[in-house]
C-alpha cells in the first residue's frame, strides 16, 4: 500500500514539474559583458524591466573578468533585478566571467551555476551552453588573452574604439555553414540548441533524418546587438531589444 502512495505521489510531482516547464516563460541571454567600455547596461536594464519571465538563464559572459572591469550604478540595478524579478536563475559560465568556476554546481542566493543547463518544454530538449568549448588556436592560450584582453580595454576606453564588436564581426565573416553543422552534430541530443559567444544572432531551424524538428539558435549579445531569446508555449524566439530613450 505504501509502494502504491509513493508512486502516485511521484507521478503527481512529475505531472506538476511538467506543467511548470510547460507553462513558465523562459528568458535567455548572454554576453552582456557587464563592466566593459561598451555593455549597453541602460538598454539591458530597461528591458528586463519591461520582458515578463518565470526563468531567466544567463548563458555566460555576463560579468567581465577578463578585461578590468568598471561596474555602475545601472550594473547595480542590474544585478538587482536580476537577483528579485525571476522564480530561478541559472547562470552558465563562459570564457569572460570564468573567475566564477568555483562555484560551478552550487547556488548564491537565488542563482544557480553551471557548465550547461537542459530542461524538457513542450517534450522538446532545450540544451544551452555558453560556446567557448568549441573554441581552437590561441584563444585557448589563458595568459596570451588575458594579457591581449589587457591591451585590448585600455585601447577601448583611451581612444574609444569598440574592439569587442569589430572582432566578433570579424570571426563571423570568417565562419562557414560548416561551423554550424558542427556545433549541430555535437550536441544532436538536443531538440533545441542555444549558444552565445560570438555576439552574432541566428537561428537555422531544419527536419532530421528521423523528421524531427531541430533548431540552433544563438543568442547575439549586448555590446552591439541587444539581443535575447524567449521559450514560452512551446515557441522559441531571437529578439531584438529597440528603444529609443
Amino acid at each position: 500500500m505504501q509502494k502504491c502512495i509513493d508512486l502516485e505521489i511521484g507521478q503527481g510531482f512529475l505531472v506538476l514539474m511538467d506543467k511548470i516547464n510547460n507553462s513558465w516563460r523562459r528568458l535567455i541571454i548572454s554576453d552582456t559583458h557587464l563592466g566593459s567600455a561598451y555593455a549597453k547596461e541602460a538598454e539591458l536594464f530597461h528591458m528586463l524591466c519591461e520582458e515578463e519571465f518565470d526563468e531567466l538563464i544567463l548563458a555566460g559572459d555576463i560579468l567581465e573578468f577578463l578585461r578590468k572591469p568598471k561596474f555602475t550604478s545601472m550594473t547595480k540595478k542590474i544585478i538587482n533585478i536580476v537577483n528579485s524579478k525571476p522564480k530561478k536563475v541559472i547562470y552558465i559560465v563562459g570564457n569572460h566571467d570564468d573567475a566564477l568556476e568555483s562555484f560551478i554546481g552550487q547556488s548564491i542566493f537565488s542563482i544557480k551555476f553551471v557548465r550547461e543547463y537542459e530542461f524538457i518544454h513542450y517534450n522538446r530538449k532545450f540544451r544551452i551552453q555558453h560556446g567557448d568549448q568549441y573554441d581552437t588556436g590561441v584563444v585557448k592560450w589563458r595568459y596570451t588573452i588575458e594579457f591581449i584582453s589587457f591591451i585590448q580595454n585600455m585601447i577601448e576606453r583611451v581612444f574609444k574604439v569598440d574592439l569587442t564588436t569589430w572582432w566578433a564581426k570579424r570571426q563571423t565573416k570568417k565562419r562557414k555553414l560548416k561551423r554550424i553543422w558542427d556545433l549541430v552534430k555535437w550536441n544532436n541530443a538536443a531538440d533545441v540548441f542555444i549558444m552565445g559567444h560570438t555576439h552574432n544572432p541566428e537561428v537555422l531551424i531544419w527536419v532530421d533524418k528521423n523528421e524531427s524538428i531541430k533548431t540552433y539558435v544563438n543568442t547575439g549579445d549586448w555590446v552591439d546587438n541587444c539581443t535575447y531569446v524567449t521559450v514560452k508555449n512551446g515557441a522559441v524566439r531571437l529578439r531584438k531589444y529597440d528603444h529609443s530613450f
